[in-house]
This record gives C-alpha cells, sequence and structure tokens, in this order.
C-alpha cells in the first residue's frame, strides 16, 4: 500500500493492485493544490464542503458516506464508525464518520474530523489499528493535546497527522503541525515525502511520520 498526503483531511491510499481510495476531497477554499484525481472509491467523514468536493475526481468512483462495513475489492474495505465533529454530541457541527480502511491486510483508521475524545465503546471499535490518520489542528476538530491523548491510547504502529495549516497552505483558524509534535512527545517525526508499506514491513514503519503535501 503506498499513502499520499495531499493537505487537510485529503489522503490517496492505492493498493498492490493499483485500487485507489481518496479520502475527504477538499475545495479551493482550504488553499491546498488543487488536482483533479481519479480514484476507484471516495470516503466522506462529513457534507461540509472542505471534506466534501467530489466533483474534482474521475473515474465514476464508489461514494462512502455511511457506517457500517463497505466492501469495494476481495482486499479493499471501509467501515464507517459513527462519531461527532464537536464535544457536544453534534449540536454545533453535526456528525463525524470515521472509517477504518482495510487495504492489503492492513488498517488504516482515519479520524475524519473527530470533534471530542472518544469513549469506551469508541476506543473499542477503533482498536487494532496499524497507521492512523488524526486531525491535530483543533478549532473544528481535537487539538494537538487531544489527539495526542488519542494516540497514546490507541497505541498504532504508526501516527500520520492531517488537518493542521502550514505557512502557505490550510484553515487560517487552526494550529500549524509544531503544537502537535511538542505534545506527542517523546516520539520524534520521520518526514517521508508518502508511505509504502506492507504487512510484512509494518514492524519497520516510524511511529511518527510526517507526510509532505504531494500531488499524485
Amino acid at each position: 500500500m503506498k499513502i499520499t498526503y495531499m493537505g487537510h483531511d485529503q489522503f490517496y491510499l492505492q493498493s498492490e493492485t493499483g485500487f485507489a481510495l481518496l479520502t475527504d476531497p477538499f475545495d479551493p477554499y482550504v488553499n491546498f493544490p488543487m488536482q483533479e484525481i481519479k480514484a476507484d472509491a471516495v470516503t466522506i467523514s462529513h457534507e461540509h464542503d472542505d471534506h466534501n468536493y467530489i466533483k474534482k475526481v474521475t473515474g465514476n468512483p464508489t461514494i462512502i458516506r455511511t457506517f457500517g462495513v463497505h466492501k469495494l475489492t476481495d482486499s479493499v474495505s471501509a467501515e464507517g464508525i459513527p462519531s461527532f465533529h464537536d464535544e457536544e454530541q453534534g449540536a454545533k457541527r453535526g456528525k463525524n464518520m470515521i472509517y477504518k480502511i482495510k487495504m492489503d491486510g492492513l488498517t488504516v483508521t482515519h479520524l475524519g474530523d473527530l470533534g471530542h475524545l472518544p469513549d469506551s465503546f469508541l476506543y473499542m471499535m477503533l482498536s487494532r489499528t496499524d497507521i492512523l490518520l488524526t486531525p491535530v489542528g483543533g478549532f473544528y476538530t481535537i487539538d494537538a493535546k487531544q489527539a495526542a491523548e488519542i494516540c497514546r491510547n490507541l497505541k498504532p504502529r504508526t501516527i500520520i497527522p492531517m488537518h493542521y495549516k502550514t505557512e502557505k497552505h490550510g484553515l487560517t483558524n487552526i494550529a500549524m503541525l509544531s503544537e502537535f509534535l511538542e505534545a506527542i512527545k517523546p516520539l520524534e517525526p520521520t518526514y517521508l515525502q508518502s508511505l509504502e508499506v506492507t504487512r510484512e514491513s509494518l514492524s519497520s514503519l516510524p511511529p511518527l511520520a510526517v507526510l509532505d503535501v504531494s500531488a499524485v
């Protein structure tokens, strides 16, 4: 599997057989580089324009918006797990769908715009995550300290942060990555252009991977 980060909550996951899954496609407002993308499936965590901009996706993809297990191929599935976009059970910003994506024998969990700490049931649902894609920027989502707490409780093999701003891109009212890197210490980041992994190489992954914002 190859994981490419495209900014905000958008990742491009490609299986060994070439199946491509895109998460939370963002719109121009987010101010990350826009690109038309061909994908076989798209997961949508919630219906905000910076997460459901499917008009830039080609290839007649399967669009996933709901809870439950969505089987896409013999080796790829996406399980929607309900959560909330805020700490008031959705009263402020609505619902959020977390996705446990199984691909090539690995489990990648995309937290979407999770806005609260999980309860014991949600932690149970998120267990056995190999690679965790977590928002860290706060304001609209969990903040750096909350993200670090979730990471320590879930204990994934690798953490990949998302939903933060950079010096040139991203929403202006969320935090930069540096706040999370401080909160997650003593883990130190490994900076990568993208992440390529198999079930056999999982144990060699760094515990914290910061991916460049890249095109595909």
